[in-house]
């Protein structure tokens, strides 16, 4: 497959533009695909963009939504019941724009006292909870760990255990993110289960624990995660999922949009070489 065909743009890379804008930012960078995301302030999963501005945006572009960033804390028991309200919610958004996926991110907070055990059986509780919302919708979820050290779900391979613990595990992947695979120190690659991949870069100069997601940039020679080997691993394991840039630092957000571009473009060529 062409990096065309691989390349996506998670809008966390310029969330202040309209999404029209972002979709064209997409296309000229030859991205097929972009995710959007329900927690950016002040605008909706799909700006509240009419059905035929959202068709024409799309049509107009040549590009698709992969995926919505996400449901937050899945997982966590005590606020179940709205999180499958929310789910429905974001199900709906989704059909509007045709996206196949929605991310699931578990909680991430250093006073979540719960041990092994417990996390791993409400991980379970919370996947039969959604499957069928997601088998009814045609859809897949994409459960994400977070490499962090206070994170109650930190590894693919904790998330695959749950998967395979739960009744439908036809309604879920995994989402392959490499900052959170450096976090993590997670060595094991999971090809073929992974439908989706997030990339971002980050420099030296920090101990992995005083690592936050402001640090994650564009990929670059300086990138000490090895995005690319990391890549490679997923490629020749037999992944053909999509890549998507998630850079969440303020000092990508902030380049002037024609900068940003011939960043980006940098860091495409760069990655894919």
């Amino acid at each position: 497959m062409s990096r065309n065909d691989l390349l996506c743009l998670n809008r966390i890379i310029k969330p202040q533009i309209p999404l029209e804008d972002f979709l064209k930012l997409a296309a000229d960078l030859g991205a097929k695909y972009v995710e959007v995301r329900n927690d950016l302030a002040g605008k909706g999963v799909l700006d509240g963009l009419s059905e035929a501005a959202l068709q024409k945006a799309f049509n107009d572009t040549h590009t698709a939504v992969l995926t919505i960033n996400a449901l937050y804390p899945f997982e966590d028991a005590r606020v179940l019941n709205q999180n499958i309200e929310k789910l429905i919610g974001l199900i709906a958004e989704a059909n509007r724009a045709k996206c196949p996926h929605i991310v699931l991110c578990p909680l991430n907070d250093a006073n979540d006292k719960r041990g092994s055990a417990q996390r791993a059986d409400e991980l379970v509780t919370a996947l039969d909870a959604y499957a069928p919302l997601f088998t009814e919708a045609k859809m897949i979820g994409l459960i994400e760990p977070l490499g962090f050290e206070i994170c109650s779900l930190r590894t693919k391979k904790a998330a695959l255990e749950g998967i395979a613990r739960c009744k439908h595990p036809a309604a879920y992947k995994l989402l392959h993110d490499t900052f959170h695979h450096y976090l993590s120190d997670e060595a094991e690659f999971f090809p073929t289960q992974t439908a989706v991949v997030h990339v971002s870069g980050l420099a030296g100069g920090k101990t992995k624990s005083a690592t936050t997601d402001e640090d994650r940039v564009l990929v670059t020679e300086g990138d000490i995660m090895d995005n690319r080997g990391q890549i490679a691993a997923l490629l020749k394991g037999g992944c053909m999922a999509p890549i998507s840039y998630e850079p969440f630092s303020s000092q990508v957000r902030g380049l002037p949009l024609s900068k940003l571009k011939n960043q980006l473009q940098k860091s495409i060529d760069f990655l894919f070489a």
